[in-house]
């Protein structure tokens, strides 16, 4: 991961240093120097990373969502390279999508009870969404954990923590 650390304020570049084996290097030569696109995996763990942004009141509703989302790596990706991640070039079919999936995602981590939204439309997460953030638990090992009896005996967890991915 290379970025700024959250000092937007107060720094406008950072500082990476690559550490990997010698036959990986030319990978990472390549990628450095522009000949090959770096593309973005965020949307491949996107609930997780939304409901982390809400838990630390980042995210605080659908439209501070989609702010959110258009200020990452992964929209400028998308904005790019549209067809890698399987949109059409336009623009407002891209902003479009963008809403179809904080509102997708939104639903999805309320339907697993990690996150609350209230009447005013404000989001909130709930204390299973604040133990996902804190023990990074993925969201298909949250949904089996809150799909358990309350009184779920040690065979269920251990059972239930084999066979999530």
């Amino acid at each position: 991961m290379i970025g700024r650390a959250g000092r937007p304020q107060f720094d406008d570049t950072g500082v990476a240093v690559i550490l990997t084996r010698s036959d990986k290097r030319s990978k990472y030569e390549n990628l450095i120097s522009g000949k090959e696109p770096l593309e973005s995996h965020l949307h491949e763990s996107l609930s997780e990373h939304l409901n982390a942004e809400i838990g630390l009141g980042t995210i605080v509703d659908l439209e501070s969502a989609i702010s959110w989302l258009k200020s990452t790596f992964f929209y400028v990706r998308c904005r790019t390279n549209p067809s890698y991640y399987g949109l059409s070039t336009d623009v407002e079919d891209m902003d479009e999508w963008v809403r179809r999936k904080c509102e997708e995602t939104i639903r999805s981590l309320q339907d697993l009870q990690l996150i609350e939204c209230s009447a005013s439309g404000k989001l909130q997460t709930t204390s299973y969404g604040q133990a996902a953030i804190r023990f990074y638990i993925r969201l298909n090992s949250m949904a089996q954990i809150v799909a358990m009896k309350e009184q779920a005996e040690l065979r269920d967890v251990v059972f239930t923590s084999l066979f999530v991915g």
